[in-house]
């Protein structure tokens, strides 16, 4: 851990943050593998909340997010592969 006027940098990679509070989380999300937050549907877990929850999304039997462009018909259970699509087409 070296720091370098108002910057820390990561002994692990040598990724530069800019506070000892970012570094941790650095550390936490880049080289941890901990994984707190558990889906309650299945075996997987996630290193934020964030990411636990686009995953639930999947679980989704119905097709929740559909495509409003007329005639285009197409749907997704989660609504960031709704907006991935909206940006290829």
């Amino acid at each position: 851990l070296s720091i370098l006027v108002n910057h820390v940098t990561c002994a692990l990679c040598d990724m530069v943050c800019t506070s000892v509070s970012s570094l941790k989380a650095h550390i936490r999300f880049r080289h941890c593998n901990e994984r707190p937050f558990h889906c309650h549907l299945c075996d997987r877990s996630f290193k934020n909340t964030y990411d636990l929850h686009k995953h639930v999304e999947t679980h989704n039997d119905s097709d929740a997010y559909s495509c409003e462009v007329e005639g285009c018909g197409f749907t997704s259970r989660t609504l960031q592969t709704l907006r991935q699509h909206y940006k290829r087409v």
